[in-house]
């Protein structure tokens, strides 16, 4: 019936309409009135010559088309997954839809494609939500972003684990914690866990280097923990690029250990060295990328407290008062986020989330 109205709206017959593909005009009377179901080439020929998408076609004839099928194979979660958005957003029937209808009604509704009704959210309302801006301390924010991303249960290495921080305010027990730091002798770079046995990596090293004098004091820096020496810290890099040097080989390695759709939480925040501005997160984000990270949140952390009294004479850039945490996924670029899965991981081990860093 979707056909017939089609035909006549582009004033053709059905003879000329048989003509332009080539078949006889009975076939396509039988089309019409459902005695048979087209081809996908005559489907396609159809397309053609009644200037129509064909993938409408192809669904009422019953037909998924070929590129479809190829993405249903490659994405079949996903697939489900708008399916049944679909289905919520337009009304999915119980019955058939020709059931007490006659004739008449099962030609309209073919004819007339489906109106959308008007969505309401399932969910109850809520004023708990997490937002990408937040003022605070990162024990505030951390367990928000963890709730957001990570199911409970998950294997979560903490791969600069320090003196625990970010775990305050999240409960003993709720996930598998690994955590592991340099001053242990276990640096972020190279890890003692299999491949794909991690779902989240947490990343926090120092992210500035000390110029010298009071600068940067209370924040944990490159110089104290890995050295700033090029001959030293093995990266022949010096300075804000030895800083970046250590977040890459930490992602590459964060990469290696996380399975397919694993977390990856990194904390940094932008500097300026030798009086040229660096955006510390934008230079990860563009790196992680090329990695094979997908950036999926960047939430910022301002401090409550105004940073302490300078005394420079001349201020020629804004004195940073607000740090980052970027969340990216390992992906193949083939999936998107719907939010964390239940973990097949074993269930949470009792006392395994300590306040002082575990042994591996």
């Amino acid at each position: 019936m979707r056909l017939r109205q089609l035909r006549k709206e582009q004033g053709l017959g059905i003879k000329v309409l048989a003509q332009k593909l080539k078949v006889d005009h009975a076939y396509i009377s039988r089309i019409e009135s459902g005695q048979v179901r087209p081809s996908e080439q005559i489907l396609q020929k159809l397309s053609k010559a009644l200037k129509h998408e064909e993938a409408e076609l192809m669904i009422l004839a019953d037909r998924i088309p070929k590129e479809w099928r190829s993405a249903i194979r490659k994405t079949p979660e996903e697939t489900a997954h708008w399916i049944g958005e679909w289905l919520e957003g337009y009304g999915e029937q119980k019955q058939d839809p020709s059931e007490g209808k006659g004739d008449s009604a099962m030609a309209s509704q073919l004819a007339n494609p489906l109106k959308a009704k008007r969505k309401s959210p399932n969910g109850a309302a809520t004023n708990q939500l997490v937002f990408s801006a937040h003022s605070g301390t990162n024990d505030e924010l951390f367990p928000r972003i963890l709730g957001l991303y990570v199911a409970p249960g998950s294997i979560v290495a903490d791969v600069t684990y320090g003196k625990g921080v970010f775990w305050k305010n999240v409960p003993d027990g709720l996930y598998q914690v690994k955590a592991t730091d340099i001053t242990q002798g276990i640096d972020c770079r190279s890890l003692p866990y299999e491949d794909g046995l991690i779902d989240c990596v947490v990343l926090d090293p120092p992210y500035m280097h000390t110029p010298g004098g009071t600068a940067h004091v209370g924040h944990q820096n490159y110089e104290g923990y890995y050295r700033n020496n090029a001959n030293k810290n093995g990266s022949g890099k010096k300075y804000h690029e030895a800083v970046l040097d250590l977040y890459f080989g930490a992602a590459d390695e964060a990469n290696r250990v996380l399975r397919e759709n694993g977390i990856f939480v990194v904390k940094c925040a932008d500097e300026v060295c030798a009086n040229q501005q660096r955006l510390t997160h934008v230079e990860l984000i563009n790196e992680f990328i090329c990695k094979g990270f997908v950036v999926e949140d960047l939430f910022v952390l301002k401090r409550n407290n105004r940073p302490g009294v300078s005394r420079m004479l001349k201020q020629v850039h804004a004195r940073k008062n607000h740090s980052y945490f970027l969340v990216f996924r390992k992906s193949n670029g083939k999936s998107r986020w719907f939010g964390p899965k239940k973990t097949n991981a074993q269930p949470p081990i009792p006392g395994l989330h300590q306040k002082t860093p575990q042994k591996v």
